[in-house]
């Protein structure tokens, strides 16, 4: 079992399963509705936690009957939550997501909405004893001021750049995950394989990189690992990348190669993508988990 801790907003996700977009002034609808925990980092928290390891997440969120529903939602998965500041007045995050198969729109709330109470979050959070911290990307500059600090000494870091790009973080971190089109639209790139390449030569660092349902690859020490995932009927997209990370993580951790890794993280996200919302339940999701804690044990 891993000791991970999780840095990142916590929100709520509000989701409508539409066929399509609504028009202009249209009153699509919805043939479902759901209200569940989300954000990125905390859905990654949640399946860890799910698969086994101990986890403890770090994040800014308000007092009101919202932000509570969100942290509710990490300790019912097992998530040690103290570390969650509370503070009145901050607005909860929140996203509402269109959604319908291949289908995905949403509107988020802004995440790091207090810079100066996420600073003092980082900077006083001790790190210190965890074997592995994943972040949201938005606080590698302050994470990481000055070069890696001394509590992250002997850990591994991941994070999910989630549309954005910066190679001082492609560089300093251990595990960086990426989806081929939004790196092409935040670089201005086509060429992925040469852009990853460039910045990660010579380390030996885990790059992963999703394209659409074509593949998924792993770029680390010159080599690229392809795995084409198989066909999956899609409810919803939400949070697939997010249990994507979290498999892969997972199976690294117990020392699975890479193209076990990127299956292992396929897998729960085959689950995860089949239902509606970010951390859905069922016997799909029971069983992809049952699989990957006993093929990887944590």
């Amino acid at each position: 079992m891993s000791r991970v801790a999780v840095i990142g907003n916590v929100s709520l996700d509000i989701l409508f399963e539409v066929p399509r977009l609504p028009r202009d002034h249209e009153k699509l609808v919805a043939d479902d509705m759901r209200i569940a925990g989300g954000g990125a980092p905390a859905n990654v928290a949640h399946w860890l936690a799910r698969l086994g390891h101990q986890v403890d997440v770090y994040s800014v969120t308000g007092t009101d009957p919202l932000s509570e529903a969100a942290v509710q939602s990490l300790r019912q998965s097992g998530i040690d939550t103290g570390g969650i500041n509370r503070v009145a007045g901050v607005s909860p995050a929140i996203s509402v997501i269109l959604t319908g198969g291949r289908l995905k729109s949403m509107i988020s709330s802004r995440r790091l909405r207090d810079p100066a109470l996420w600073a003092a979050l980082v900077e006083g959070c001790d790190l210190s004893g965890y074997d592995h911290v994943h972040m949201l990307a938005a606080l590698f500059p302050t994470l990481f001021a000055g070069g890696r600090r001394a509590d992250l000494a002997g850990c591994t870091v991941s994070t999910d750049l989630n549309g954005s790009y910066d190679p001082a973080l492609v560089a300093a971190l251990d595990h960086v995950f990426s989806n081929a089109d939004e790196l092409a639209a935040c670089t201005g790139r086509q060429d992925i394989d040469a852009l990853v390449a460039a910045e990660i030569a010579g380390r030996p660092h885990h790059f992963v990189v999703t394209q659409a349902g074509a593949r998924v690859s792993c770029y680390r020490d010159g080599r690229r690992c392809d795995v084409v995932p198989g066909p999956v009927a899609v409810v919803d997209r939400t949070g697939g990348g997010d249990a994507f990370g979290a498999g892969y993580l997972h199976a690294i951790w117990a020392g699975a190669t890479e193209e076990q890794a990127l299956r292992a993280g396929l897998r729960l996200a085959g689950a995860v993508i089949g239902a509606l919302g970010a951390r859905p339940e069922g016997a799909a999701i029971d069983d992809a988990l049952a699989e990957l804690r006993e093929r990887w044990p944590a």
